[in-house]
């Protein structure tokens, strides 16, 4: 017999024992319906502060408690992205808030800090189980989307290659095979996983389920073993583990089966493309926000938001962009600067980290700026012939010895003495935080400017050491009134301009130290 024919018997035989098997499988020992793989304990309820939405806009910030994760909140070539940032951005802006986004790496805590007073929302695709109603409320649904079986199509080796399904291969056998022996390629392999996928709910009776700890799908499984007549063993994972790194398990094959929901498997199909995403095994169910029970104001005006913008663009575009776009989606996961993976934030890390130390300034501060300047483009150029990756002008850059102003090191170390020289300019702002503002301030604008600023918040009663107030007066410098005022030495200034670098910087800078490790 030739080896061709050996081999395609082999293959033959072994489906056939997997057809056997399925229909002559031996009773098996109950299974328990869930198990716990690793402790991880869940705080005691506790009782929620008493802080609802006219104390919020009091204190001016909207504080969202989230993991990072691939929908939610992350970084992405320095920029902070995600559906339900973006959403949670959007209703922050339009109530006058500064938006303030807290990452909570185990979902066990989010919420006993929501109601200790440590974030006012929670963000984290929250598929609403009736045993947190006790705890939490929920806000009207942002999106409905349905349970998915996640399992393997082909070999772990296909997991990220966007190729044809796996077709069956009749080689040689090795010289060195014994007779009768069965030699099984990959090829082999991918018959076997196509022999054994799950096409029907009703085919996980007596198969292992690995979900995250606390997953809503528990309660999904174990009602669909009630419907089956079947125990599925529910593992489940803790130390925070979560839906994203289950399916990455799934795929290299180190666990067989976990259920996500419907839309973000959708995405993982485009990075893992060895993995099946069907069948469906529950009910369609909303994904929400927390907020704290007595929060009641909180809730009804999340609720009027999000039933307004859902009736807009707003709402469809984000989804789009963050559930849809699998090209997109594929790219950032792929990429060395998703942030919250890789810790990277630029190419230019190393260079902002060798020059920061001559501020005294944490290294994520200048990169901050420098993204504000330029997204971390060497070859940006402005309308007003700023050039670089920290936007010098011509006239800066030549003082500061800079020949070529988009050569990254050679921008970056003149923008360094720049402001080694505001900073010495700006000692006379004794408050270190308050001193940082305005020097940002005069890199955008100029000191003169920030100067005028100061002597208007002076003149009209307020506190010229205090951004606050001067950043009020360097507004008003739009308004001839106030830039004709004899006070004023440098005139018109579109003061809306500076006002904005600093506040957007900073708000980055937050978002930088969330993600990146110094």
């Amino acid at each position: 017999m030739s080896s061709q024919i050996r081999r395609a018997t082999s293959v033959f035989l072994a489906l056939l024992f997997l057809v056997a098997s399925a229909c002559q499988r031996q009773p098996q020992p109950p299974l328990p319906r869930e198990q716990k793989l690793v402790e991880s304990v869940k705080p005691p309820p506790v009782q929620p502060i008493d802080r609802d939405l006219k104390a919020i806009k009091e204190r001016g910030t909207l504080v969202v408690l989230a993991p990072y994760n691939s929908t939610t909140y992350f970084l992405y070539r320095g920029e902070p992205l995600g559906y339900e940032f973006e959403l949670l951005r959007a209703f922050a802006e339009e109530h006058g808030l500064k938006l303030e986004m807290q990452v909570v790496t185990n979902r066990n805590l989010l919420f006993n800090k929501l109601n200790t007073g440590e974030g006012d929302v929670v963000a984290a695709r929250l598929n609403p189980k009736p045993e947190d109603e006790a705890e939490v409320s929920f806000t009207n649904a942002l999106y409905r989307t349905e349970p998915a079986l996640v399992q393997q199509k082909a070999p772990p080796d296909k997991a990220t290659q966007l190729t044809e399904p796996a077709k069956t291969e009749i080689k040689s056998e090795p010289t060195d095979a014994k007779a009768g022996e069965s030699v099984m390629s990959k090829a082999d392999d991918s018959v076997m996983i196509s022999a054994r996928l799950i096409e029907r709910p009703a085919q996980l009776a007596g198969e292992q389920v690995t979900l995250p700890e606390g997953s809503a799908y528990k309660r999904t499984l174990i009602e669909l073993a009630d419907e089956i007549s079947g125990d599925i063993n529910v593992v489940e994972i803790g130390g925070g583990a979560d839906e994203e790194a289950l399916v990455a398990k799934v795929a290299k094959g180190d666990v067989e089966y976990t259920v996500v929901q419907d839309n973000l498997a959708e995405l993982k199909e485009a990075h893992y493309t060895n993995i099946k995403i069907r069948p469906i095994v529950g009910a369609s169910h909303k994904v929400a926000w927390a907020v704290r029970k007595n929060a009641r104001g909180l809730q009804e005006e999340l609720n009027r938001w999000i039933a307004e913008k859902k009736n807009g663009s707003l709402f469809d575009r984000l989804y789009k962009k963050y559930f849809t776009d699998r090209k997109s989606y594929k790219e950032r996961v792929e990429s060395e600067y998703l942030t919250s993976v890789t810790g990277k934030l630029s190419q230019y890390d190393p260079l902002l980290k060798r020059y920061s130390p001559e501020l005294n300034w944490d290294w994520r501060l200048l990169a901050a700026q420098t993204f504000q300047e330029s997204r971390f483009k060497p070859a940006a150029r402005s309308w007003a012939g700023a050039s670089g990756l920290l936007q010098l002008m011509p006239a800066t850059a030549r003082e500061y010895g800079v020949k070529n102003s988009q050569d990254p090191e050679d921008n970056v170390r003149g923008a360094v003495k720049f402001l080694n020289w505001l900073t010495r300019y700006w000692r006379k702002i004794p408050d270190e935080t308050e001193r940082l503002k305005f020097i940002l301030a005069s890199y955008n604008c100029g000191a003169g400017h920030v100067e005028d600023a100061q002597r208007l918040t002076e003149k009209y009663g307020g506190n010229p050491q205090v951004w606050n107030d001067v950043s009020y007066w360097l507004l008003q410098l739009s308004k001839s009134q106030y830039s004709d005022d004899p006070v004023v030495k440098y005139g018109f200034c579109r003061g809306i301009e500076p006002v904005t670098y600093v506040i957007r910087i900073l708000e980055r800078f937050n978002h930088y130290k969330q993600f990146v490790v110094t």
